[in-house]
């Protein structure tokens, strides 16, 4: 029992020595409270930065959100001019296969298309009509080609 009140007693008297000890004098308090408050408030501006940030970041994405919009509007409108381009290029290029298949059939045409046309398939006829459209440019153009010619 002695060995158990001495094992008690040498336990306590450390730790009674230690708070002792730890009484901490007012200006080591005080310095302790001035840093907390310095490192709140260095918090504190910190945390209104980045809400800064934040709140530029979030206009920036909304920015970039309505240009994608746009940019998807326009993807759309140029898939759209594709397929009617192609609808296009479809209904052409038949027509100008059944075009060349009336042709075999009536050799006469054939011949006659090929005089029209000057014996060069991508030929265009000589004489074409001219339309005034009231440019200055094309009057000088036109000016131009007939002195070149005469």
């Amino acid at each position: 029992m002695r060995a158990c009140v001495w094992v008690l007693a040498a336990l306590c008297l450390p730790a009674a020595f230690a708070r002792a000890e730890d009484k901490p004098n007012p200006d080591q308090l005080k310095k302790a409270y001035d840093d907390a408050l310095v490192q709140l408030n260095n918090a504190q501006n910190t945390k209104n930065e980045l809400a800064k940030q934040n709140e530029n970041l979030g206009k920036q994405v909304e920015e970039l959100k309505t240009q994608l919009a746009a940019a998807n509007r326009q993807i759309a409108g140029l898939r759209r001019q594709v397929s009617e381009n192609e609808e296009k290029t479809f209904y052409l290029r038949s027509y100008y296969a059944a075009w060349q298949r009336f042709l075999q059939i009536h050799p006469e045409l054939t011949r006659r298309w090929k005089i029209f046309l000057g014996d060069d398939p991508l030929a265009l006829p000589q004489e074409l009509p001219l339309i005034d459209m009231g440019l200055p440019a094309a009057a000088d153009s036109r000016a131009q080609a007939k002195s070149d010619h005469g």
